[in-house]
């Protein structure tokens, strides 16, 4: 036998811990249960401890010699690409926005889905249904609650599809968080929206520069004032968009949150600002603010992990492993426009140069999808080589195809993975005295 190569091996105090990043599992060792390991190793010998081997070897730690662990990811990678039984659909009800956000990625056009659209999604959901387990809507925009009748209107009729076919049924959204009035928060959990991701970018005056509404006035305090009963409703993430001009103001951010009474009633972290420009004239493509490299952004997001425990807003946590990152690579799912348009990233809405097609004919997509759908991970030497691929699978596709923003495809895991596990063990042994 031999040691997985995704091992990760880290010391605190007199104990040892292994971080396999291919099961995503942790195990705890003495010292002389890390000698057992070495001997065996190296030596074959399993007599001392051999119920601390058993363990590692349940958890993948230690491996059949001829055990192609590279290979076993690949079949993940494509089993998670290619999987029938589950559906998803990423729908902007709104391409309009009240936000003049100055980093937006999305070339706004004022519009609300319409009926031909609705149709075609029904259409679409009534021919996958007899053939799937679960499906999960994430409603986008510009701001989707712009568009809020439809999407309650459409949430109906998913749900009512869902449950004759047995089927679940989820919802996510992703919202600047000005519209998430108690009233709308109550409709949208009885649609099955479970969770929301608001985004505050710091303190009110660092936000408010960066976040506006469209005629210029501040939006941070009336966001405040709605995550106070939608977090009665909803499961909240707050997204701090960060890069170089606002990153100093994470933790003051906390504070207030904290002295709002919000801790422990929703999470917070952080998201890397990353200008993009890929020919629609967006606000991303004339972004001047300096923004954090890969490197810089995992340094940053690992202090503030740890603020944000010690104010009340999740404690750190070991990533787990994945077959596929997001709706980008995998084959059946789609994200689809408010004009019907259909593209497979995020960050294309909007954009005419990365429109694959159209719901009204979703089948006969044209040439782009396919660089969607070759996107390979394990093409790439260094994600081969990477212990952080299993968490990872190549990271954003969309920046691992563009050469200018090719080393931000990278999970933060890659850079900063020690310091994690370790954060991750010193906030579990806090919690235990604790207890």
């Amino acid at each position: 036998m031999q040691q997985s190569r995704y091992n990760i091996w880290v010391e605190s105090g007199e104990i040892y811990y292994v971080f396999n990043t291919l099961s995503g599992r942790l195990v705890r060792l003495t010292v002389e249960e890390r000698q057992a390991v070495d001997n065996f190793v190296v030596h074959g010998s399993c007599e001392s401890n051999f119920s601390v081997l058993q363990k590692l070897v349940e958890n993948r730690m230690l491996i059949a010699s001829e055990q192609n662990e590279l290979a076993v990811l690949e079949q993940r990678f494509l089993s998670g690409r290619n999987a029938r039984n589950t559906f998803a659909l990423t729908i902007v009800t709104s391409l309009g926005c009240n936000y003049d956000c100055l980093y937006c990625y999305e070339l706004k056009q004022p519009s609300l889905i319409g009926a031909e659209v609705v149709n075609s999604l029904l259409e679409l959901i009534d021919k996958k249904l007899p053939e799937i387990e679960s499906f999960k809507v994430s409603w986008l925009g510009g701001e989707p609650l712009l568009g809020k009748s439809k999407l309650l209107a459409l949430s109906d009729r998913f749900i009512e599809r869902c449950d004759r076919f047995r089927v679940t049924y989820a919802a996510d959204l992703t919202t600047n968080g000005s519209l998430l009035d108690e009233q709308t928060c109550a409709e949208l959990r009885a649609r099955r929206v479970l969770s929301a991701q608001v985004s505050l970018d710091g303190p009110a005056l660092i936000h408010d520069r960066r976040r506006p509404l469209k005629n210029g006035d501040p939006t941070f305090w009336k966001i405040l004032q709605n995550l106070h009963h939608a977090v009665n409703y909803l499961n909240i993430s707050i997204r701090v968009n960060v890069d170089s001009d606002n990153v100093s103001g994470a933790e003051q951010l906390l504070q207030i949150l904290q002295a709002e009474g919000l801790e422990n009633k929703l999470s917070v972290h952080l998201a890397q600002v990353v200008a993009v420009n890929d020919g629609a004239a967006t606000p991303s493509s004339t972004y001047r603010s300096r923004c954090l490299n890969s490197i810089e952004f995992a340094k940053v997001q690992l202090e503030f992990v740890k603020l944000a425990s010690r104010y009340g807003f999740g404690d750190p946590l070991l990533p787990k492993p994945i077959g596929t990152g997001c709706t980008a690579v995998r084959a059946h799912e789609l994200v689809v426009g408010s004009k019907g348009e259909l593209y497979k990233c995020w960050n294309s809405i909007g954009n005419p140069l990365e429109v694959v097609g159209h719901i009204s004919n979703y089948q006969d997509c044209n040439g782009r999808l396919q660089k969607w759908l070759k996107y390979d991970p394990f093409s790439d030497e260094e994600c081969r080589n990477c212990v952080a691929l299993p968490v990872c699978m190549g990271g954003c596709a969309r920046h691992a195809m563009d050469p200018v923003q090719h080393d931000n495809r990278c999970d933060t895991f890659r850079h900063n993975y020690r310091e994690r596990i370790l954060a991750y063990i010193e906030a579990q042994e806090k919690k235990a005295v604790s207890l």
